[in-house]
């Protein structure tokens, strides 16, 4: 597997790489862009081990700046576009970059800094239809040094870092290397069984680690193609899946129910219908009503940048038990414990200085399948064993203690979510009646807080049933689509 594009090119130079719009882009013309587009950076002062910091939404232009910024051997850094003036400082201020690239939308983010935007630096774009000129070819020095094809391994260290993304929390960034890059996207690649005939359309923002190596880089990498959106539209999404035959999709909550309710029980006829999709997934939790609305079972997936996106998988037909990807070591210390990961996913460490040991801690807690107690699991283990099988039970940081026992909010959420007139549940640390510690349950649905009690108590533990219900319009959650538990705890007095 390869990051040179040239090489993308020399296997596939024909194939559609990738569509924006009513544009089509071969991995020919992707490549020119790409080598086009380094030379330019290279005018610009960025050589290797510079940063690249980009601010924009899904273009053609930041998968091309991508490329060309590994050509050159620098480090690309993509930061959110859905980041205010305010909180934008925060992973700048971390990341440090060299230079910052933007699309002319996002002026008013990028205001504080030095930056540039997509036509400053890509003003030679008629180069799609032949070679680059000859000014950009003789000042690019840094194109040419050992470290311009990211093929040459014999120059590059296998802890270089080539990409740096945000954690989930947005506190930190993370390093990744060449070797991480590519091994995410091997994983996904053989976890999904995907091929040059696959294609993917993004409905998450291209600056989320999620979105990158669910199927986007995975694919650019086995000739497959991508089908960019700016914005999210669901209507145009639909259209664009049955256009193009979408194979795999990846998004949160938030997206799939766009796809599903964009025109009511129409457009969900019209979802069933839709014959080239067989993959559908998910790091978060999708509602029932939701998940049937599509032609084929929706898929979990657990990973974070730290770890590698691909960790665990469920399978289509079973959405209770997951099992680690191919080439991932996984274990727990007990029954019920934190997830460790080990393996080439893996980041290097933090851009603060903190380096990551040889296993990865996911801050997520699981058990095992049969019960047992923990111990490492190997890829390829779990086939036919289901021994070797993992259940989530939620973040280690989210239970507490009520009545002396500890508590799992996943354990409330999923019996709640399970009432059928409930779409979505949280669970927090509330306060009891007596001044401890409570759960407390934030629903959306249509069923009122009295029903919700009896149908808790019918199948919660006497300390688990929620001592207060609140039901609400939406849930906090965060950019992956995951439930913001921080956030709701602040919104909706938890402790």
């Amino acid at each position: 597997m390869s990051l040179s594009f040239e090489r993308h090119a020399d296997l596939w130079g024909n194939r559609v790489a990738v569509v924006e719009g009513n544009e089509e882009f071969t991995y020919t013309d992707f490549a020119r862009r790409v080598k086009s587009v380094a030379n330019e950076l290279s005018e610009l002062g960025i050589s290797s081990d510079d940063r690249v910091a980009v601010v924009s939404r899904n273009r053609v232009e930041v998968l091309v700046l991508l490329f060309a910024t590994w050509r050159g051997g620098g480090v690309f850094a993509p930061v959110s576009h859905r980041l205010t003036p305010a909180t934008v400082s925060t992973p700048m201020e971390r990341i440090d970059p060299d230079i910052v690239l933007f699309e002319s939308a996002q002026r008013d983010l990028v205001r504080q800094f030095d930056a540039h935007s997509f036509e400053e630096i890509e003003h030679e774009r008629p180069a799609i239809d032949g070679e680059p000129a000859e000014a950009g070819e003789s000042t690019a020095a840094a194109v040419d040094s050992p470290h311009a094809n990211c093929d040459q391994t014999a120059t590059i260290e296998k802890d270089d870092t080539c990409l740096l993304v945000s954690t989930d929390d947005g506190e930190n960034v993370v390093r990744l290397s060449r070797r991480a890059v590519e091994w995410n996207s091997i994983a996904a690649v053989s976890g999904f069984g995907l091929g040059r005939t696959d294609c993917t359309l993004p409905l998450l923002p291209l600056s989320l680690s999620d979105c990158l190596f669910r199927f986007v880089l995975p694919l650019l990498t086995v000739g497959g193609c991508v089908v960019l959106q700016r914005a999210f539209d669901p209507e145009r999404a639909l259209a664009a899946i049955e256009q193009h035959g979408v194979s795999c999709l990846d998004g949160g909550p938030t997206e799939f129910q766009g796809l599903a309710d964009v025109d009511g029980k129409t457009n969900r006829d019209s979802l069933r219908s839709l014959s080239s999709l067989d993959w559908l997934t998910t790091r978060a939790r999708v509602p029932p009503d939701v998940r049937e609305a599509f032609p084929v079972p929706f898929v979990r997936v657990y990973g974070r940048p730290e770890t590698g996106l691909n960790v665990l998988r469920e399978s289509p037909g079973n959405e209770r038990t997951a099992h680690p990807f191919p080439d991932c070591d996984v274990r727990i210390e007990d029954e019920t414990g934190e997830l460790f990961v080990r393996g080439a996913t893996t980041a290097g460490g933090y851009l603060d200085g903190k380096r990551f040991g040889d296993w990865v801690p996911t801050g997520d807690l699981f058990r095992r399948e049969n019960g047992e107690g923990g111990g490492n699991v190997k890829s390829g283990e779990s086939d036919g064993d289901e021994s070797a099988g993992f259940v989530f039970v939620g973040r280690a940081d989210e239970p507490f203690e009520s009545e002396g026992k500890r508590i799992h909010p996943r354990a409330i959420e999923t019996v709640l979510e399970s009432h059928p007139d409930v779409r979505s549940a949280g669970a927090i640390e509330g306060v009891a009646e007596t001044g401890g510690a409570a759960p407390k349950a934030v629903v959306v649905g249509d069923a009122s807080p009295g029903e919700l009690r009896e149908f808790a108590e019918e199948r919660l533990a006497q300390h688990e049933v929620p001592r207060a219900i609140e039901v609400v319009a939406s849930l906090p959650r965060r950019a992956t689509g995951e439930l913001n538990r921080a956030e709701l705890r602040t919104r909706f007095g938890g402790g």
